[in-house]
């Protein structure tokens, strides 16, 4: 979710849903230390809370001093990603390659448990190949200290591939005395409840893009009419300006797109159009007369 999940996002989730808990987006530790453009990520608002720093990398000490930047920001915890099956990521001995090396692993959680006071979640996957070590890699985990542990319901061969298998989570809750949360294919808020069995929690990804109504229980809250959700999508927008300038927000913003407008008359010319607005001017008139539109077509006529 490394581009997703900023700030301006959160705010709009945390609008959405006031319990959830927010994590932000892929960082890696040493570009925290290093960088101060890196550490404008730890840049949130109130609002936000409770609040994880997600964070990658595989050296201890960097980890350590990383946790102290992020302690004095005020969050609330640390999630050590354990998980990402990205190549660059995986061949620099980040994200997945971790569970081959279960001592450094939990090195990384006891350098931060020691260097700070915050809370302490991994987020990893079934395993490499298969769930077979998944019961001693999370006992492992929480022996070290972690305090929240998110399973990604597929292994790392699998990437994004075929169906997220649920059962060795649950089986995995009953050995451990800390939260287990689980991801993989959950599709809204009510997806996940029907899920969750002997788990605490469940975690969305992916469906969240442009959607921050999958946090929403469609069991209490119907889905918005198509003007509300374009101006969501515009005060998203104005959020995201005010951390990135024009041309990057507007490229950023593209990603959300797809989402934002499906159902819209004519959806896929209207996404098209949006993609190639020149400037922010030329955007936003676009997005205002779409919200127009949607009060005189508000039936889905394209996907």
């Amino acid at each position: 979710m490394d581009g997703v999940t900023n700030t301006a996002y959160r705010q709009i989730v945390r609008k959405v849903n006031k319990h959830v808990i927010l994590f932000s987006e892929f960082t890696n530790v040493d570009g925290l230390i290093r960088s101060d453009h890196v550490r404008q990520r730890l840049d949130f608002h109130p609002s936000e809370h409770p609040f994880f720093m997600q964070l990658f990398g595989n050296n201890p000490q960097s980890f350590a001093e990383a946790s102290r930047i992020v302690e004095d920001r005020g969050v609330m915890g640390i999630d050590i990603n354990m998980g990402c099956p990205a190549k660059k990521i995986v061949h620099s001995q980040h994200g997945s390659a971790l569970m081959q090396d279960v001592d450094l692993a939990c090195r990384l959680v006891e350098a931060v448990r020691a260097a700070c006071s915050l809370q302490v979640s991994v987020k990893t996957r079934l395993g490499w190949e298969n769930a077979s070590q998944l019961i001693p890699f999370g006992k492992r985990l929480e022996s070290a200290g972690v305090s929240l542990l998110t399973i990604h319901g597929r292994t790392y061969r699998q990437a994004f591939k075929g169906e997220a298998d649920w059962e060795p989570i649950y089986e995995l809750k009953k050995k451990l005395d800390i939260p287990v949360l689980g991801n993989g294919d959950v599709t809204d808020f009510r997806d996940g409840l029907r899920r969750l069995g002997n788990l605490d929690g469940f975690m969305i990804g992916r469906k969240a893009i442009g959607n921050p109504w999958v946090f929403q229980d469609g069991r209490k809250y119907p889905h918005p009419p198509l003007s509300s959700k374009i101006s969501v999508a515009l005060e998203h927008y104005y959020l995201l300006r005010q951390i990135k300038a024009e041309q990057v927000a507007l490229r950023e913003f593209r990603k959300y797109l797809g989402e934002y407008i499906r159902g819209f008359y004519q959806a896929k010319d209207q996404r098209r159009l949006l993609m190639e607005a020149p400037d922010e001017k030329e955007f936003i008139r676009l997005m205002e007369e779409l919200k127009m539109m949607s009060q005189e077509f508000p039936l889905s006529q394209a996907s």
